[in-house]
């Protein structure tokens, strides 16, 4: 078993294979071995027995017309009936002797080795013995009647007259019918027993066929268990380990490899790799710690110096609100809200930082409440013209994570309050649709909109369309959009025209265990 362990996986098979067509090439040569002494049975058969009760029943059909002719001329004795009666005697006896050389030459027991040996195991040579002792009575007889068919002839009397030739023959020809059929009666025992051999020759075969078919069913089963055991289990738990190792499970750990095959050095090689991951993956969060702490820190020592240059600036502008030229306090001003702006983009930055490094555990919760609540925080304290909002979704539920999504939510809401405020009516609809895989969800404005080209690039970090003096903002909003949806396995992009508003989309995947969803009719809310 050692020196299997160490065989690569081809030569395990190869080795498998082997033996299982080493069984079969000995089952098939087996059944042939068969099959050839079963073809050699029933030739003996065809050569031997039916051949040798033939010539008997020959010789018997012979000696009863030698009977029959003695016994005609003894009724009706005559001259020429004599010699007629003399060539017919002798004619048949001839016959007989000719088949009784032919039937001790071919088809008697003993000039056959094969045959004798059966009779031998079957515990049966006295068949022999009688078939032997039949054919030497019966020559006998012939020898006898040839010289006495002359005598018999030439003194006929009637049978049973004590010492006459005619009753001498006719005893010999009554031998000679006795010995005849016990030859047959022996044959024919024979026969039954080539019978037997041939329903234990099938016997045989029968169960070697079985025999070798349950060793080769056995032999499969082992190699079945052995490769399951020893290849198939080991892999799957290798692949359910390596499945977690790919969901950022490391502490997964891989089995060691019981042999030296191409599976075990995959294995020994997968767990180097966990081991290396688990390394990068430790110091990476230093690293990531260290670097949060940085821009923790960069930030608070930045937003102090920003802090007291805005409330300077505050205090030079209050002071020169009524003395001062004009130049001297836009300036004041545009310190004031540079600095203002640079906080705010701080704040963000930290915000998408924080963001970036959450892991945001998902659950069930209803989208359309959240939506509600959002549009009236959002919009309740807007000053100037307010934008008619419609709420149109298909679904309530939403699979997710809630406060990363209110965020992305807001800041779509925002955008689209944002860049509509300048149309003279202002809308806002929110919508959504769902497939067997996804639950979209859009926010459409009739603002005033961007190039097509441009729809990839807005979701960048710090990227504006437009300068700071005409749209606020930090750049960072659809940054942060974006990143929620990566991190919900979803997407998102935009649709726009200019002059003809925009629309923006998040999918989020389907779950497979869907809650029966409380469909919100479209119903427009309130200008908030």
């Amino acid at each position: 078993m050692r020196w299997l362990h160490d065989r690569s996986i081809g030569q395990k098979f190869f080795l498998s294979f082997g033996v299982i067509l080493s069984l079969l090439a000995l089952s098939l040569t087996a059944l042939l071995v068969y099959l050839s002494r079963i073809n050699s049975y029933v030739d003996r058969h065809k050569r031997i027995t039916v051949p040798a009760i033939v010539t008997a029943a020959t010789m018997q059909r012979s000696a009863y017309e030698m009977n029959l002719s003695l016994h005609i001329f003894l009724e009706q004795v005559t001259k020429t009936g004599a010699d007629d009666t003399l060539a017919r005697l002798t004619r048949h006896t001839d016959e007989i002797r000719q088949s009784l050389q032919l039937y001790r030459s071919t088809h008697a027991a003993r000039t056959h080795p094969i045959l004798l040996g059966m009779l031998n195991q079957h515990q049966r040579l006295d068949l022999a013995d009688q078939e032997d002792q039949a054919v030497a009575e019966i020559d006998h007889a012939l020898q006898e009647l040839n010289g006495l068919w002359s005598a018999a002839l030439a003194q006929p009397q009637a049978p049973g007259t004590p010492h006459s030739p005619t009753t001498k023959a006719d005893a010999l020809i009554a031998t000679l019918t006795h010995n005849l059929d016990q030859l047959v009666a022996a044959h024919r025992d024979i026969d039954v027993e080539m019978k037997v051999e041939g329903d234990l020759l099938l016997q045989q075969a029968r169960l070697v066929a079985l025999g070798l078919v349950a060793v080769l069913g056995l032999v499969i089963a082992v190699i079945y268990l052995s490769v399951n055991r020893q290849i198939a289990k080991p892999l799957q738990r290798l692949s359910v380990t390596a499945d977690r190792v790919a969901h950022h499970d490391l502490t997964a750990q891989f089995e060691s490899w019981p042999g030296r095959d191409e599976v075990g050095t995959l294995a020994a090689s997968l767990s180097s790799m966990v081991t290396s991951l688990r390394e990068q993956t430790a110091a990476t969060a230093r690293k990531t710690k260290e670097l949060e702490a940085f821009t923790y820190s960069v930030a608070h020592d930045l937003k102090g110096p920003l802090r007291e240059i805005e409330g300077f600036s505050s205090l030079l502008e209050k002071r020169f609100l009524e003395g001062g030229d004009a130049e001297t306090r836009h300036h004041i001003d545009v310190i004031r809200r540079s600095s203002l702006r640079l906080t705010h983009m701080i704040d963000a930055l930290l915000k998408y930082s924080r963001l970036e490094q959450q892991d945001l555990p998902r659950q069930r919760f209803n989208v359309l409440e959240m939506i509600t609540t959002l549009i009236t925080d959002r919009f309740s304290g807007l000053q100037g013209p307010k934008p008619k909002i419609q709420v149109a979704l298909p679904f309530a539920d939403l699979y997710g994570e809630p406060v990363s999504i209110r965020q992305a939510i807001a800041n779509l809401l925002d955008n689209a309050a944002k860049f509509s405020r300048h149309t003279a009516a202002p809308a806002i609809t929110i919508g959504g649709t769902r497939t067997n895989t996804e639950r979209i969800l859009w926010v459409q404005d009739n603002g005033i909109g961007f190039d097509a080209a441009q729809s990839d690039k807005i979701f960048g970090l710090f990227e504006r369309l437009h300068s700071p003096q005409d749209y606020e903002g930090t750049g960072v909003g659809l940054a942060i959009v974006k990143l929620v949806m990566d991190k919900h396995d979803g997407r998102v992009w935009a649709e726009s025209t200019p002059g003809a508003g925009s629309k923006f989309s998040l999918a989020f995947p389907e779950r497979a265990e869907i809650i029966v969803d409380r469909t919100a009719p479209s119903s427009p809310l309130p200008s908030a």
